[in-house]
Order: C-alpha cells, then sequence, then structure tokens
C-alpha cells in the first residue's frame, strides 16, 4: 500500500514538472523562433488576371524551436477608411522542429466583389491598409499569431472619369457626349461602358455601349452618340448614367435648351 501511494505521489510530481516545464519551454522555443528573423513575410505584390486581383506574398518560417508548428495559417485582409474590402486565407504545412518553410502565397480575390464593397475605387485613387496574420500553434497545444501591417496605393481604373455634354440633333433624335478617363489601375481595363439616358421621370429613353480595351496608365477619350428611337418621353432634362461590370460609377444631368 505505501508503495503504490508512493508511487501515485511521484506520478503527481512528474506530472506538476511537466505541467510547469511546457510552458517555460514553449517561451524559450518562440524566443527562439522570433530571434534572428526566423520567421516573417515579404512586401505583397498584385497582378490581375480573369477578373480577379492576385495578392502574392512570400512567408518564410524557419523553425529552430524545440517543438512543431502546427495549424499554420496566414489571412490577408484590405480595408480603406477601416472598412474591410476584401479578405482570403491560405493553410500551411506543418513545419518540425529544426526545419525550414519557405513558401510563395497567392490570394484571389474577386474585382467585382471588391467594387461592390466600395465603388468609389473605380473613380478614385486611395490608399489602402493591408494586415497578414500568421497563425499557428506550438506543441500542438498553444496557439499564436503573428501580425504584418502594410499599406499600398490603389489606381482607380476609371480615375477622372468625365461624361461631357456635345450637343443633340433635334433631326436625328441623337444625344453626343464626350468620355473620358485615365487608367490608373495597374490591370488594363476589358468590358463594356453602359452609356444610359433617362428622362426626369426616371424612364429609360436610350442607351449604347462602349467596348473598352484601356491599358495600364492609358487615356481613353471618345465621342459617344446615343440615339433616342422614340423621342415622345425626352424631357427638358435628361439623366447620364454609366456604369461598368453592373456598377453604377457616373451619374450627371444635360438641361436642354
Amino acid at each position: 500500500m505505501r508503495l503504490t501511494v508512493r508511487a501515485v505521489g511521484w506520478i503527481i510530481i512528474l506530472l506538476w514538472i511537466i505541467t510547469l516545464t511546457l510552458p517555460v519551454s514553449v517561451v524559450f522555443s518562440l524566443m527562439r523562433l522570433a530571434e534572428g528573423n526566423n520567421l516573417g513575410f515579404q512586401e505583397p505584390t498584385f497582378t490581375f488576371s480573369n477578373g480577379n486581383i492576385s495578392i502574392n506574398m512570400a512567408i518564410y518560417v524557419n523553425n529552430t524551436g524545440f517543438y512543431d508548428v502546427s495549424e499554420a495559417n496566414v489571412m490577408i485582409q484590405l480595408s480603406k477608411a477601416g472598412k474591410t474590402i476584401a479578405t482570403t486565407s491560405e493553410s500551411l504545412p506543418n513545419i518540425p522542429a529544426g526545419q525550414k518553410v519557405n513558401a510563395s502565397l497567392s490570394f484571389n480575390a474577386s474585382l467585382n466583389e471588391v467594387f461592390q464593397k466600395d465603388h468609389t475605387l473605380l473613380i478614385d485613387d486611395a490608399d489602402l491598409d493591408g494586415c497578414a496574420v500568421l497563425h499557428f500553434r506550438v506543441a500542438y497545444a498553444i496557439a499564436f499569431n503573428i501580425v504584418n501591417n502594410f499599406s499600398t496605393h490603389w489606381g482607380a481604373p476609371f480615375h477622372n472619369l468625365t461624361c461631357k455634354p456635345l450637343g443633340y440633333n433635334d433631326s436625328a433624335h441623337t444625344f453626343s457626349f464626350f468620355v473620358s478617363f485615365n487608367n490608373h489601375a495597374f490591370f488594363p481595363i476589358s468590358g463594356s461602358l453602359t452609356v444610359e439616358l433617362y428622362n426626369s421621370e426616371n424612364a429609360k429613353i436610350g442607351e449604347t455601349l462602349l467596348d473598352l480595351d484601356v491599358p495600364s496608365g492609358e487615356v481613353f477619350e471618345k465621342t459617344v452618340d446615343v440615339v433616342v428611337v422614340d423621342p415622345s418621353p425626352i424631357t427638358d432634362k435628361v439623366f447620364i448614367r454609366l456604369s461598368f461590370a453592373k456598377l453604377n460609377i457616373l451619374e450627371t444631368e444635360w438641361n436642354l435648351p
């Protein structure tokens, strides 16, 4: 009986030693992991393909600690003035103690979804705030986060968009406009720009499409004619609406003489 009690006592002491030692050893493991730039992010780069913005970021982890790094996950969030416009994440493989991992991560965000959350990005340049969070566990038990904040400049694809009325041909029932903008985006603009005319009662009276293929950094300038098939709904005040990818990007009015 005494041997049993003594054995139980030693087991309890051993468990207490393990319980007290684990946090200390994990702290030392994290200190070794954090020293000498053993883990971190490189500056992200941005590309555009098939209607998606790709955020490419290299991450490196040199696990010099005593324990394996598991459940590693990277989340990237882009925001403007405190409003989140894109969030994405990707998992990393487990990193055993003493091993190093270099990974190139690519995150995709739908351009339409970004513009739906903040349509002003279509016409206004902006400075975006980015946050990259590396989440992982040490010793398969204790979770930690490492945060890297960065900023990037956003160039609007329809910067300085203008639609200037040129005249109305009463005999041909044709409205003429001059449309121009600067593509400040890092990607080309391809697709249809919709030009719609509405009368003062918000009834559509005419429409046309402009096929766009504007490289990054280029200026678009074109005279646009919109023919009104039935001129009877035309009022003294006409509203011009421009939209791209089903998103309204400009509305202006034209007072006919």
